[in-house]
């Protein structure tokens, strides 16, 4: 494992995309596919949706089963995206704090 690290500021970061944003700008929903049918399709609550677009709301187990049947995507497809939405949010936040722990060495 390489011991290099590549430093990009703040400000040179691109935005952190949450699954919301993903369902709404890349499958359409919302506006092309209305919330209402979406909703009646899988069966996750309209407010749970709305919440989602808005990018207020994580995308757990449940929504992803339910979102990647409706949608003909593989299962975890979403979680992965919410995975590593949480983990930029997790380096921007406390990077500079999880840099400064020390490796274990085995």
């Amino acid at each position: 494992m390489s011991g290099s690290r590549i430093t990009i500021a703040d400000e040179d970061r691109l935005d952190n995309v949450h699954p919301g944003d993903v369902l709404r700008e890349d499958f359409l929903i919302g506006s092309d596919i209305p919330l209402g049918e979406v909703a009646a399709g899988t069966g996750i609550d309209y407010q749970i949706l709305d919440a989602l677009l808005a990018a207020t709301r994580a995308v757990d187990a449940a929504i992803d089963a339910r979102l990647t049947r409706y949608l003909q995507m593989s299962e975890g497809f979403f979680l992965r995206l919410q995975n590593s939405y949480d983990l930029e949010e997790v380096r921007r936040r406390e990077g500079a704090e999880i840099d400064r722990i020390v490796p274990r060495v085995a």
